[in-house]
């Protein structure tokens, strides 16, 4: 069976009992790191012109900005200035580590995740399995091409595609891949882009595109990875590294306080978006999480 194949079918199937509680408090750590990256970006403006350019594409009222008042926008050009505001503030563009496939799968299952009124378990669910692929092609790839894959799963998972089309999707989302050309300007552009594409594909997938069978086989040649080696123990082994505080041997508590200090504006909005993302898998929806960050970022 084709790798894309393998994967859709784990994807499709994918409940929270099979994600183990490992897997899911770093997760939880990542979503907090990325969103207050977000909201940091928001805050000083770090991305402005991507935000200008998102709000003038428009679209149906489908998903909300972080940190921004500026109203619903279409999916792919909610998640393209996410996905900016998110990867603004890594201090180096071009080292990507596993982790910083977040910064495209998020932006995608936050977006689609508004869009069709997903619970939070749903959303955490998509994000946990796009970010298992991307960190089990990160190894070799280092970019922020693994993402668009990784996000297109996510979004074919969200929007309750089959597993033929969640296959499509992630086929269609490779023709995407591509490569930072180097730092300078303004940041983020990648993991933007890709956010915004990986919708598109599953768009396309959803409309009945089809993708290349063997598509992501080819990129793992392209890549030098052995198919094989990439779906060891899928649903068995997690390839999602534990976030970085915890093999520093940061506590929850202490990890807490360092995010709200990060997010700064009101504290008491502060550690209640901290609460909210804690308590994803039991939240009803994405608003409340959209709605503080704009809180915060505007200081009030």
């Amino acid at each position: 069976m084709p790798v894309s194949g393998e994967f859709a079918e784990w994807a499709a199937e994918l409940t929270m009992r099979h994600i183990p509680v490992a897997v899911r408090r770093a997760t939880g750590r990542r979503i907090l790191t990325a969103i207050s990256d977000g909201v940091v970006a928001a805050r000083v403006g770090l991305v402005d012109p991507a935000v200008h350019v998102a709000v003038g594409i428009g679209g149906p009222p489908e998903a909300e900005l972080i940190g921004h008042a500026a109203g619903r926008l279409a999916a792919p050009a909610a998640a393209f200035a996410n996905g900016m505001l998110i990867g603004a503030t890594r201090p180096d563009p071009e080292h990507v580590d596993v982790g910083a496939a977040m910064a495209v799968v998020l932006p995608v299952a936050l977006a689609v995740g508004q869009e069709v009124k997903a619970r939070g378990d749903e959303v955490l669910i998509a994000v946990i399995a796009g970010h298992e692929l991307a960190c089990r092609l990160a190894a070799s790839d280092g970019s922020r091409s693994v993402g668009v894959l990784g996000g297109a799963l996510a979004a074919a998972r969200l929007m309750a595609l089959d597993r033929a089309r969640i296959r499509d999707a992630v086929g269609i989302a490779g023709g995407f891949v591509g490569e930072p050309i180097g730092a300078g300007g303004i940041l983020g552009p990648a993991g933007g882009m890709a956010a915004g594409n990986a919708i598109v594909a599953a768009r396309l997938a959803a409309a009945g595109a089809n993708g290349p069978p063997r598509g992501m086989d080819e990129l793992l040649r392209t890549w030098r990875l052995r198919p094989e080696t990439v779906r060891a123990g899928l649903g068995v082994e997690w390839a999602c590294a534990p976030h970085p505080a915890a093999a520093a041997g940061t506590t929850d508590y202490r990890f807490d306080l360092d995010i709200c200090e990060r997010l700064g504006g009101s504290r008491r909005d502060a550690r209640a978006l901290v609460a909210e993302i804690r308590a994803l898998a039991f939240a009803p929806s994405l608003d409340s999480i959209l709605a503080l960050t704009v809180r915060i970022a505007a200081g009030t």
